[in-house]
């Protein structure tokens, strides 16, 4: 799936790091009490960190400090409990409730993606799109298909900025 991802924004691909990266998902997962998608798994342990045309951030550990991206998961899930607190989150809960959004990537505008954990099997969890604008809805594929599509130009952004991705998405790798 990642192929389809880098096809979208060729320029990733270009920035590809040579070596497989050894993320600890174990820590990970031991911390957030929840195993994450293969797909996610695949693209983390492929590239480090990175936003696409200044505006959209995926949510990736670096190796090393897998407990501050637990952290950040955990902050995530604090500001989208506020939102089920005030009946903002459109019925969705946070994880660890069943059913419960796990953050896994933002944009710069204040639109977060989220997986809805809701089957034992991750790989099945659908991708929530919480657009800045209020608009809430699924993909349901997981978050590599979403971004494919989504940068590609293959999917309808309702509620996502029109002009983002350029026809040319650009990638910037921020650390390892």
């Amino acid at each position: 799936m990642l192929h389809e991802l880098e096809s979208a924004v060729p320029e990733l691909f270009r920035q590809r790091p040579k070596n497989v990266r050894q993320v600890d998902w174990h820590s990970i997962e031991e911390q957030l009490q929840v195993a994450l998608p293969a797909d996610y798994k695949e693209l983390a342990e492929t590239y480090p960190p990175f936003v696409v045309d200044a505006f959209l951030s995926v949510h990736i550990p670096r190796v090393g400090q897998e407990s501050a991206f637990s952290d950040g998961v955990a902050s995530g899930l604090e500001t989208l409990a506020d939102l089920v607190e005030e009946d903002e989150a459109h019925g969705y809960v946070a994880h660890p409730e069943p059913g419960g959004l796990i953050p896994c990537a933002s944009s710069f505008s204040g639109d977060v993606f989220y997986w809805r954990n809701c089957d034992a099997d991750p790989n099945q969890w659908p991708v929530v799109v919480s657009g800045r604008n209020d608009d809430w809805w699924e993909f349901s594929g997981g978050i590599v298909k979403f971004l494919a599509a989504w940068l590609g130009g293959t999917l309808d952004r309702r509620g996502l900025p029109d002009n983002v991705p350029s026809a040319n998405p650009r990638a910037q790798i921020i650390g390892s």
